[in-house]
């Protein structure tokens, strides 16, 4: 049975935990964990469900969605669990102050990104893939929410250091191979922006690529391509989703996006290089 997703006493479990209730608190509460077992097993489930969790995930509290985070925290609590992996108490990931209930939803995300599953998390749940081709363009518009959810933990922190001439060169080299098409020139196109490396995923079975752009005036930019099974011609697309302007777009058998924070017409204007 999956865990429930929040608890009236959260916050005073990690205070707890923590070590910030004073005496009469402390020994308030130790007492009813001895007398309320539902109250220490909720305690067990928080204690243990923050394997991998990274204190740099901060800036996803005012980020991330929380109805769909709510249900990550769940689920990754119950992983957590079932797995049997080495866990690292939550206490010792914010030693000074507390875990709001969005912060612990927070900490659910870093977990499932952090942990050495990113790709696991872009490709989406496993599901069987209908073979009806309205179910397919529904999965290609799934992939837009998962590049958006992941591109919210990346800010210019994450691509301050550039990749090397030989290094960028090898990455599009790959990244094209993959994807049966030529992204050699792109970051040649995007005279404006820093090109900071390409990096493959998978999404439901499908090659992604996501190369990173550092705009000096407005942060990440991030140009995406994935084969489009209905190799449909969409003109580009503006739309705002999770924060993000997106320009998407799909041609010569692949569906292609531009996220960022930057106003639709900058995007725009980008997309117009790279669109035909």
């Amino acid at each position: 049975m999956m865990a429930e997703h929040t608890h009236p006493d959260d916050e005073r479990i990690v205070a707890y935990l923590d070590g910030e209730l004073d005496e009469p608190g402390h020994s308030e509460f130790a007492a009813r964990l001895a007398s309320e077992p539902d109250l220490r097993a909720r305690l067990d489930l928080l204690e243990s469900g923050g394997a991998g969790i990274s204190a740099a995930m901060e800036s996803l509290k005012a980020q991330a969605p929380k109805a769909r985070l709510d249900d990550i925290l769940a689920q990754a609590i119950e992983q957590s669990r079932d797995s049997g992996d080495n866990v690292v108490p939550l206490r010792r990931m914010w030693p000074q102050a507390p875990l709001t209930t969005r912060q612990m939803v927070a900490a659910a995300v870093a977990l499932f990104l952090l942990g050495g599953i990113a790709n696991e998390f872009v490709r989406g749940r496993e599901a069987p893939r209908p073979a009806a081709p309205v179910a397919e363009v529904a999965s290609v518009e799934d992939w837009r929410q998962a590049v958006a959810e992941y591109w919210s933990l990346t800010t210019p922190d994450t691509l301050a250091i550039a990749p090397t001439p030989e290094r960028a060169a090898a990455e599009l080299s790959l990244a094209s191979q993959k994807l049966g098409v030529d992204l050699a020139d792109v970051p040649e196109a995007f005279p404006g922006l820093s090109f900071r490396g390409a990096q493959l995923f998978d999404f439901r079975g499908k090659a992604l690529v996501q190369m990173a752009f550092l705009d000096p005036e407005h942060g990440p930019i991030a140009y995406c391509v994935i084969e489009n099974p209905t190799r449909a011609e969409i003109p580009p697309t503006t739309e705002t989703l999770d924060g993000f302007t997106i320009v998407h777009w799909a041609s010569g058998g692949q569906s292609r996006l531009l996220i960022g924070r930057a106003p639709a017409e900058r995007l725009q204007a980008l997309a117009g290089k790279v669109a035909g």
